[in-house]
């Protein structure tokens, strides 16, 4: 089957593509996520895919357009649930579009690698769009191949991000932390004077 493989990051490509290519699909990848903030973080990944490309020979169609635009216009919503559905939507909608046009068989997306993901909202989504859209959706459950994956990008020296990719993820993953925190110079002086 010809498929467009809808990628949000390296290591869940590395993820997704030993399994689609052991089912021998012919895998065309699409860089496309308006959701990753801030912008070095957005260039930071798109150089992570190019750097795995190298090494490992893929199709990829790359969107290098920085959506955060379209990110705030998709996701203005009060919570993480129908945020996180909108933002699937968005990407998986464009995967699909983009199948349509260049006259593949079926989508899919790496989204579907990372336990962190709402893996049945992406497959509601994914029908959903391919209806929509006149596609077709291939679910498969990849999450069995994630810590394998992250593995390999390790090995490789491929970037591993350390949140999904919108602010919010990224607050989510940093907001109990002491990350970044100004400590100051002799931070128990400061108590003793009251500061």
């Amino acid at each position: 089957m010809r498929l467009l493989l809808h990628i949000c990051c390296a290591p869940c490509a590395i993820g997704a593509l030993a399994p689609l290519r052991a089912e021998g699909h012919d895998i065309t990848g699409l860089f496309y996520n308006p959701n990753i903030h801030p912008f070095l973080e957005f260039r930071k990944r798109i150089k992570a895919l190019k750097v795995l490309c190298e090494s490992d020979p893929l199709r990829v169609i790359f969107d290098e357009s920085y959506g955060l635009e379209t990110f705030v216009q998709v996701i203005y919503r009060p919570s993480r649930p129908e945020r996180c559905a909108a933002c699937y939507d968005e990407r998986l909608r464009r995967t699909a579009l983009v199948a349509r046009e260049k006259g593949l068989d079926a989508f899919t997306t790496t989204l579907l690698v990372s336990p962190h993901q709402d893996h049945e909202s992406v497959r509601v989504t994914g029908e959903r769009v391919a209806q929509e859209t006149g596609t077709s959706f291939l679910y498969r459950d990849f999450r069995s191949h994630h810590e394998r994956a992250h593995e390999e990008a390790r090995r490789r020296s491929i970037y591993l991000q350390q949140y999904c990719g919108c602010c919010f993820s990224e607050y989510e993953r940093y907001r109990d932390t002491t990350r970044e925190l100004y400590r100051g110079a002799n931070p128990r002086r400061g108590r003793e004077e009251g500061g």
